[in-house]
């Protein structure tokens, strides 16, 4: 394309030979007419391999492991290459935090150390954290390990730090959304039309980011009724359906939901149920595992 090639305001000419007097126009002979110019194309590099200089120091074992590893889990380091990776020091640590009494507790005081108490929601994050384990049963049907926690309440009560305090741990595969700036295409996935090849491309969302990991979701309360359908099957099944613009796929978002919600009257209503304090469906409360309902007690002491 040598028009492409060509500066702005220059159009490309022929060129008439002088020598050869019967000779007729030519037209442009490759790129004589128009010289050395700039691509204004834009440069795309293929790599095979792409190493860290940490990765290019680590033992030859690990490759080894590495080499072995296909399908879906190839991304994810088996035990042994994790164990091979550690220092002695950090093996002998780990040894010694196996043989502690008191590990649980201790592991569930680490957690959110600017949040006093809150101990029972301490525990669930950790099981947030920890994840669980897929099964699957004799008939085929998948059942998801990952469990959904809802934290709801009075305002003020530490629920936004508790999600927060996840993203920034686990900043790698934790996603952070809002319920209230976020849609249903925003959640999940959409279908847009690429501005380099004009074709139809999918766009993905928090859930799809999210992957293998937490989708933190705060002001869970706030978002449309529309929106809230969009990720029944992401709580459950743990796929997005896309069938649009010609473009029908099953993606996986296999990720963990922390939302926060605050209470409809502003403050929990200690005289009515949970569903009629929150403002969310039967079947998204249905997918939630663990609900958390902080109160502020108001007390001259506190």
């Amino acid at each position: 394309d040598g028009s492409a090639l060509a500066r702005t305001g220059e159009i490309p000419r022929s060129i008439r030979s002088n020598n050869d007097k019967n000779s007729s126009g030519n037209g442009v002979q490759g790129l004589k007419a128009l010289g050395v110019r700039e691509l204004t194309y834009r440069t795309c590099f293929v790599a095979v391999t792409v190493l860290s200089i940490e990765a290019i120091h680590r033992p030859l074992t690990s490759w080894l492991f590495q080499s072995g590893t296909s399908g879906e889990h190839q991304d994810d380091p088996s035990a042994e290459q994790v164990v091979l990776e550690l220092t002695r020091s950090q093996r002998q640590e780990i040894r010694d935090m196996s043989s502690r009494p008191n590990l649980y507790q201790d592991m569930v005081q680490s957690l959110c150390p600017n949040t006093f108490g809150h101990s029972e929601i301490k525990k669930g994050l950790l099981l947030l954290l920890a994840g669980g384990v897929h099964k699957t049963t004799a008939d085929g049907i998948r059942l998801r390990g990952d469990i959904n926690i809802c934290i709801t309440g009075d305002p003020s009560t530490a629920k936004s730090q508790f999600l927060q305090y996840v993203h920034s741990f686990f900043e790698t595969r934790a996603v952070y959304a809002s319920g209230k700036a976020s849609s249903a295409a925003g959640l999940t996935a959409a279908v847009q039309r690429d501005a380099d090849t004009g074709e139809y491309c999918i766009e993905a969302g928090a859930l799809m980011l999210a992957d293998n990991g937490i989708c933190c979701i705060d002001e869970f309360d706030k978002m449309d009724p529309t929106d809230q359908v969009a990720i029944h099957e992401a709580m459950e099944q743990q796929t997005i359906s896309i069938t649009k613009a010609g473009i029908q796929a099953t993606l996986n978002a296999r990720a963990s939901i922390l939302a926060a919600a605050n209470p409809i009257y502003g403050r929990y209503d200690r005289t009515k149920t949970l569903k009629a304090n929150v403002a969310l469906s039967a079947p998204i409360l249905s997918r939630f595992d663990l609900f958390f309902v902080v109160l502020d007690d108001c007390n001259p002491q506190a």
